[in-house]
């Protein structure tokens, strides 16, 4: 737009340049002495002033119908490119914002990922050893059951052997006492006792 208005300059000072040589030679013409320099040339002054009148007419006419137009024209080109420079300016800086937020989610995704990773090996870890120590609890006290349940069989069974043992050691006292026996028929006695014990407790 100002490149036009200084051409536009340039032609009126033209423009005002001529005029006022083909007035200057008009009034030089008009002189009876010997007659103006567009008088030597064979130039017809009023042909001058008239084509000089019909230029800045024209002039004026595409000032403003053209000119203005043009200039209005690239006053608008130059507003538009001015704001899509603008408008990629801020995409860009949109897509740089865009790229940093991306890279520091997936920052924060592999640091969330390797936290539950490890948080899923310590569980393990106390799961495993939770049943480790739960298992050898059970066995403890399976094994103490059982052998709970073995001195109790083996208290009943002495019990049991005791109670045999005293009615053999009567019924053998007994038969002592009512016969009159010599030694190999008392040892035959208890021979026989001990034979009726059970096979463990011999």
């Amino acid at each position: 737009m100002q490149n036009t208005k200084h051409r536009a300059t340039n032609y009126a000072l033209y423009v005002a340049i001529v005029m006022g040589i083909c007035v200057n030679s008009a009034f030089a013409a008009e002189a009876p002495a010997g007659g103006g320099l567009l008088s030597l040339l064979g130039i017809d002054p009023k042909t001058i002033i008239i084509q000089v009148i019909g230029f800045l007419v024209v002039l004026a006419v595409l000032w403003k119908f053209v000119f203005g137009k043009v200039g209005g024209l690239l006053e608008e080109r130059r507003e538009g490119i001015v704001a899509q420079l603008e408008q990629l300016r801020t995409d860009r800086e949109e897509l740089d914002r865009l790229t940093a937020e991306t890279r520091q989610r997936l920052a924060d995704i592999e640091t969330e990922a390797q936290a539950k990773i490890q948080t899923a090996i310590a569980q393990g870890d106390a799961e495993r050893q939770q049943i480790l120590t739960q298992a050898r609890q059970e066995a403890e006290t399976e094994i103490a059951r059982a052998r709970a349940e073995i001195q109790r069989e083996k208290d009943e069974a002495i019990l049991e052997l005791r109670g045999v043992v005293a009615e053999l050691a009567i019924d053998a006292a007994g038969k002592i006492i009512s016969e009159e026996l010599n030694a190999e028929r008392h040892q035959h006695i208890i021979d026989a006792s001990i034979s009726r014990l059970p096979a463990g407790s011999r």
